[in-house]
């Protein structure tokens, strides 16, 4: 009897069916039916996140599940989807809802002036009709009116086939959109004050979007959705190796990308109550990586040594060409990227706050998977990429989440007693990236954590009540922030010593960074005179434990450090409308100098010194 080559993969309790081929990755069915599912390490079996419950077949133990989940956990059913390839029907149940809470709502810097000086304009016209007298072609008649001397407008076919039976339809009253002399639209009647562009920040984790007024230059609209390529791995590097390694697969990352900014699109337009077919430009700022793949460039070089990407300088084309759901000819702009690891999401930082022009020195951050780090003013910049891997977000910390509804993001110990905060007031799930790093920074000032990370036992008279929250358990030991009983008897949220490495490595990622940069424009710490801080985890450190645990600088008083919130997209919406802005990024490209971190000999010196802690 021939056996069927698909399987049924049943999801409770809502009772979805998905089908997938035998031996497929249960990874797929969460892609097919459209649920999110934490997939931090690429479906490795290595960060543990994508918890499920096996309700029908079992399925023999991966080495990596054994390593990944508790005994409790394995004897109630709980399995790695990653791990999984099943050859029968099964039914399985969600367990780990942190993926479907709210996300945390990002914040879009501070107002930023500029001269609104967009090449896109709107031009309204009322032709005479043609006459035996006056028998001027159509396309004449409108050259007449919106261009001088010999030029000519740059007309697409499409526009030009109907052409005529248009103009006549709106009794010669119609208003071009040009873009230069190239026309981008024509619109009945009198639509001039109707014109819109969108600025995204085309992140890893997040793209975030802002509908804006090409008019006035205010924000109608701005919002954002998770990155739906997360489902290839948290970090750009699973994604070029998902590019590499599977059939068709930077086609479908990239068809993941376009339908989430159509998605971002339909969104804010409805908020505004804009039509899209009334957005005319798009820009995008996001790392190199995310560009190519968004383009459908083949990134893998850019994974590769030297680090060499395809393009570096702005790219333009058409939403036909993209796939975007806006009018054809609607333009959408790439911005330029400084190399293979500072994209144009760090491009875009600079120019939104003058980086390249200050007087004072400024060390910038975009705090990240792949977190970014500029460093110089009028005198000189330089840049780097710092791999701090994903525990800022959350990934590869033992009760990690994302910034959602129930993520612990504020931790403070008392003598005798923790208190915290958890995102939307929700009842707590884990920890997300704000959260450990103040449990760290309160257990260095208790001394239960020594300067190399080690959880100890703290000798303070008035902390020995914490003393007794230190346990051991199958990941060693690890400090307990809330208990099974404080939890309604479900799984305790704890700090293991696994844990603090990821922190440790993350922060030695970025102060390495910077120590390197203050080498090449031989300055100190001291010299510093602020740091800003973007991205939508920055915005809600608190910068005092952050300082304390040696993310940033201590030389740089805390009143100088400034959370500006998602500046990539401050920086592509002054891209967007300003056409001195976009010759300013080819400048920015050729001035800022990359560090390749890798390349340098002092590295591994700096990033050991760097996972130390300073009490």
């Amino acid at each position: 009897m021939e056996t069927q080559d698909e399987i049924r993969v049943t999801f409770r309790p809502s009772g979805k069916i998905v089908e997938i081929n035998r031996g497929e990755n249960l990874i797929k069915a969460f892609e097919k039916a459209g649920i999110k599912i934490p997939t931090f390490c690429a479906g490795r079996g290595k960060c543990g996140k994508c918890k499920i419950k096996l309700l029908s077949e079992d399925f023999p133990l991966t080495a990596n599940e054994k390593i990944a989940l508790t005994t409790a956990e394995l004897d109630e059913g709980i399995r790695l989807a990653c791990q999984i390839n099943p050859h029968v029907d099964i039914e399985i149940e969600l367990i780990d809802e942190s993926e479907f809470g709210k996300m945390r709502k990002l914040t879009y810097g501070s107002t930023i002036d500029f001269k609104l000086d967009s090449h896109l304009k709107k031009q309204y016209v009322e032709l005479q009709s043609p006459s035996l007298e006056n028998p001027a072609d159509d396309l004449r008649s409108i050259e007449d009116n919106l261009v001088s001397g010999s030029q000519r407008l740059n007309l697409p076919i499409t526009l030009l086939q109907g052409l005529s039976t248009f103009l006549r339809k709106n009794d010669y009253r119609v208003t071009f959109v040009l873009s230069d002399n190239s026309v981008i639209n024509i619109e009945a009647g009198d639509t001039t004050l109707k014109s819109f562009g969108l600025a995204i920040d085309l992140g890893t984790t997040t793209i975030a979007g802002t509908l804006v007024d090409m008019i006035t230059g205010r924000n109608l609209a701005t919002g954002a959705v998770t990155n739906p390529q997360n489902i290839h791995g948290a970090d750009v590097i699973s994604r070029v190796n998902f590019s590499m390694n599977e059939a068709g697969g930077l086609g479908k990352l990239q068809m993941l990308v376009i339908d989430a900014i159509n998605s971002v699109i339909e969104n804010l337009a409805v908020e505004a109550g804009v039509k899209t077919r009334e957005i005319y430009e798009i820009s995008i700022a996001g790392n190199t990586i995310m560009n190519h793949i968004l383009l459908g460039v083949n990134p893998q070089y850019v994974g590769e040594s030297p680090y060499i990407p395809t393009f570096r300088r702005c790219q333009s084309y058409s939403a036909e060409e993209l796939g975007l759901t806006l009018i054809p000819r609607a333009s959408v702009m790439i911005l330029p990227n400084i190399s293979g690891y500072v994209g144009g999401d760090i491009t875009s930082f600079i120019l939104a706050y003058d980086l390249h022009k200050r007087d004072k020195v400024t060390l910038s951050i975009d705090i990240g998977t792949n977190g970014e780090i500029a460093l110089g003013s009028k005198n000189g910049l330089v840049c780097c990429s710092a791999a701090a891997g994903p525990a800022f977000e959350g990934g590869h910390i033992g009760s990690g989440m994302r910034a959602e509804t129930g993520a612990i993001e504020k931790i403070r110990l008392a003598d005798d007693s923790i208190y915290i905060e958890t995102i939307e007031n929700g009842e707590p799930k884990g920890i997300c990236g704000t959260g450990l790093i103040d449990i760290v920074a309160e257990m260095l000032r208790y001394e239960l954590i020594d300067e190399s990370g080690k959880i100890v036992k703290t000798d303070k008279p008035e902390a020995q009540w914490h003393n007794d929250r230190i346990v051991e358990n199958e990941d060693g030991v690890a400090y307990t922030i809330l208990q099974a009983n404080e939890l309604n008897n479900k799984k305790p949220i704890v700090l293991s010593q696994r844990d603090i490495r990821e922190l440790q490595l993350a922060k030695a990622a970025f102060i390495a960074g910077i120590k390197i940069l203050l080498k090449e424009l031989n300055l100190e710490e001291s010299d510093i005179g602020s740091i800003l801080i973007a991205g939508a985890f920055g915005t809600y450190i608190n910068k005092y434990n952050a300082q304390r645990i040696g993310l940033f600088p201590r030389h740089v008083d805390p009143e100088h450090i400034e959370f500006v919130g998602n500046a990539a997209s401050v920086g592509a919406k002054r891209f967007l409308l300003s056409k001195s802005a976009r010759k300013e990024t080819d400048e920015i490209i050729e001035v800022a100098q990359y560090i390749e971190l890798a390349a340098r000999m002092d590295f591994q010196e700096e990033f050991a010194s760097g996972m130390f802690f300073q009490r």
